[in-house]
């Protein structure tokens, strides 16, 4: 590899390390996701009159509670990683130095990427626990929600005495420990059956929620993508705003849009410019023991990199002609 090529890599590879850690010292963004998972997690508990329906109930909710929750976060990290810094004069110190204005903006959506993922890596499993705890009919399976419930606390605890004795960060430990959290209470459950008997790892665990995790991470990367070419020019509200009307549309491109393309350009030409978001959720492919195979995660993983492709290509079209000041 070429020395000035090497050097890019490590610049880019520095810039988004930065970016992610920033973003997981978000107060909001730990808030946020904490909140999603805990009451993801009381979902088994206080769904009633689910009429038979108890595990489609609580599985379809905390799948919606991902997907928005990875919306806001989304739009809110953008506008934190890119125009609250351009507003504080970050970004001008940062093009002063031998960096270039594309591997920036590259960098910040990578950083952004990455702690996104593990938001949604942490909901999935969150989802996976809380269905697996309704899934016994007017019965809560313990042996996963106990440890689901004691995830947040747990962290927040071992974050704290962190705090404590070594003046580390709090809010990114936190971030950390939550998801290693979740984790270890996924490992604790898959030993142990409902009745709390042992188990060969992973047998009790519902698994075809993964690709269901899967396609929200790809939607919610590509609304995150939306919001940071936003916030080149907009702060938080218009940038959720605008980022909230794309993913309404997206979800109902089908029934405004797809209906009328054969007949009418304009129609055409809308259905094919936005984001068929629609394409990303399948919670109704999951009722009656039904699973999304991972063959469509994989078509549907090469429709994100397309839309992201646009969506940071017009991005670093309008951030390489703005004008930023120190």
């Amino acid at each position: 590899m070429r020395p000035d090529m090497r050097w890019r890599l490590e610049q880019f590879g520095a810039l988004a390390w930065l970016t992610a850690l920033e973003a997981m010292r978000q107060p909001v963004f730990l808030l946020l996701m904490a909140a999603a998972s805990f009451f993801a997690g009381l979902l088994p508990l206080i769904t009633a009159h689910t009429l038979g329906e108890a595990e489609r109930m609580v599985r379809d909710s905390a799948l919606a509670l991902h997907f928005v929750t990875g919306l806001v976060l989304g739009s809110y990290l953008a506008c934190a990683a890119l125009q609250h810094e351009i507003r504080r004069g970050t970004v001008a110190a940062i093009l002063s130095k031998p960096v270039g204005r594309l591997t920036l903006f590259l960098a910040k959506f990578a950083g952004i990427g990455l702690v996104m993922t593990l938001f949604s890596a942490a909901l999935t499993i969150t989802t996976m626990l809380a269905t697996r705890a309704a899934t016994p009919e007017n019965y809560v399976d313990w042996w996963s929600e106990g440890p689901l419930l004691g995830a947040v606390p747990l962290a927040f605890l071992i974050a704290g005495l962190i705090n404590y004795f070594t003046r580390r960060p709090f809010v990114s430990n936190a971030f950390v420990l939550l998801v290693a959290a979740l984790g270890g209470a996924l490992l604790f459950a898959g030993f142990f059956s409902d009745s709390g008997e042992l188990v060969t790892w992973g047998q009790p665990l519902p698994w075809k929620i993964l690709p269901a995790g899967a396609l929200i991470t790809l939607a919610i990367l590509v609304l995150a993508a939306f919001a940071l070419l936003l916030a080149t020019k907009l702060d938080v509200v218009p940038t959720l705003s605008l980022c909230s009307v794309l993913f309404l549309l997206g979800l109902m491109s089908d029934y405004f849009f797809g209906r009328t393309a054969a007949t009418s350009k304009v129609s055409a030409v809308l259905y094919g410019l936005i984001p068929n978001l629609q394409q990303f959720w399948l919670a109704d492919a999951l009722a009656g023991g039904g699973a999304i195979p991972w063959s469509y995660v994989g078509a549907a993983v090469l429709y994100a990199f397309c839309l992201l492709a646009f969506l940071l290509a017009l991005g670093m079209l309008v951030f390489g002609r703005m004008e930023v000041k120190a």
